[in-house]
């Protein structure tokens, strides 16, 4: 008898460190395939801590001036952030000044414009990049649990099919440097929350299996999915974590996953 074929799950990709001053991390597949899109990921940096932290018990004018170098750095004058609320609000961006466009109540962005880059600040939740190779439109999302829940990346789907025409049967999702399932344990109502078993007491759960689940369930082929092999808790010195600094080591902060539209790229390299 032939033993049954296990099923495959989405493509495990470890991203690679850029050179320069930002500390930076892409998904090299993707850096290959769509030349045309900026996407990616800052780190902690070596000595002083790159927080991109945007909170009242920053030094503005130090945090100010690491947005502008991650600006300049990627060839971008202007960028979208907003305060994250743990839901599903998207904004969709066209063009505008220059600068950095600070919006309240978002944790997803959306766009087709060249020379915007949308932006998400992350110490743990998973970042999520949705690309429309065809159409060159773009989301990145904000996923904790809760905004998993409320159904954050299936709005990241709908919006750019009502706005753009895309098909999930034609989006690239790569979840993002996040804490893994081995290193997130939550309560059982967590797990009620994601539509999960809940088990009787607190137990890992893994952000990503959802989410690769909920984007198949959408229409997204597995094939088209991709996760980092990068965990913000155990997997080294890389990334801030919330968890890791609540286990008192690491460092205090937060990273910016990065996604955007190169301006003047030739059509023809597009996926």
């Amino acid at each position: 008898m032939t033993a049954p074929v296990p099923m495959a799950g989405p493509a495990r990709v470890a991203e690679v460190a850029e050179p320069g001053r930002v500390p930076a991390f892409t998904q090299p597949d993707w850096q290959a395939r769509f030349p045309w899109l900026v996407q990616g990921i800052t780190g902690r940096g070596d000595g002083e801590p790159f927080d991109l932290g945007l909170r009242g018990d920053r030094p503005v004018g130090t945090v100010l001036e690491r947005w502008q170098a991650l600006g300049g750095g990627l060839g971008f004058a202007r960028m979208a952030h907003a305060r994250q609320v743990h839901g599903a609000r998207l904004l969709t961006h066209d063009g505008g000044s220059p600068g950095l466009l600070l919006s309240d109540g978002y944790d997803g962005h959306v766009t087709a414009t060249p020379g915007v880059l949308l932006t998400i600040s992350v110490a743990d939740c998973v970042p999520v990049s949705l690309v429309d190779a065809r159409r060159r439109a773009v989301a990145l999302l904000h996923a904790g649990w809760r905004g998993i829940a409320a159904g954050v990346l299936e709005a990241g789907i709908q919006t750019l099919g009502r706005t753009f025409d895309t098909r999930p049967g034609e989006l690239h999702v790569h979840l993002g440097p996040h804490i893994c399932g081995r290193c997130y344990e939550v309560g059982p109502e967590v797990f009620d929350a994601l539509g999960l078993a809940p088990p009787p007491q607190p137990a890992p759960v893994d952000l990503a299996a959802v989410l690769v689940s909920r984007a198949t369930a959408a229409g997204v082929p597995l094939s088209q999915v991709s996760t980092t092999t990068h965990c913000t808790r155990c997997g080294g010195a890389e990334f801030f974590s919330y968890r890791a600094l609540r286990a008192g080591v690491g460092a205090a902060g937060h990273q910016v996953a990065f996604l955007g539209i190169r301006e003047a790229t030739p059509r023809h390299h597009a996926g």
